[in-house]
């Protein structure tokens, strides 16, 4: 069998930007979770505003599931610091661990000068820790 080189790029250079910290993070509660296949499961993502001005209302979509597991978009108002996820597994789903991440996206206040008094809003995408779904038989 030849290998498949066509699914990693090597590369010299890496760009880093380094902040105290992000504006919000995402985790799932519990990390981990069974069910069946042909059935939903609720989980609960807490969503942790780190940044004191970052208020907004916040989109949230699955990241790259497998075809077989679905997930609608949810928002998070603006008030609130976690959301209920619904998750289905579709009837046939092999049984086994699958690694699930949703990505929070949202508008935030933020200037590079951190003393200035207005901030216009910039879009900001970051995914959430992972979620460990047990499908079983």
């Amino acid at each position: 069998a030849e290998a498949n080189l066509s699914s990693s790029r090597p590369t010299r250079e890496l760009v880093l930007a380094v902040r105290e910290s992000a504006p919000f993070a995402l985790h799932f509660a519990p990390e981990r979770l069974e069910v069946k296949a042909g059935k939903k499961v609720e989980v609960k993502l807490h969503v942790d505003r780190l940044w004191p001005d970052f208020k907004n209302t916040m989109t949230v979509s699955p990241l790259a599931f497998p075809g077989s597991i679905r997930m609608n978009n949810v928002e998070v108002p603006a008030t609130k610091s976690e959301a209920s996820i619904t998750v289905e597994v579709q009837p046939g789903t092999p049984p086994g661990e699958y690694t699930l991440a949703v990505t929070g996206q949202a508008q935030v206040p933020y200037s590079k000068d951190a003393q200035a008094k207005q901030k216009p809003n910039v879009l900001v995408s970051q995914p959430s820790r992972p979620l460990t779904l047990v499908v079983l038989p």
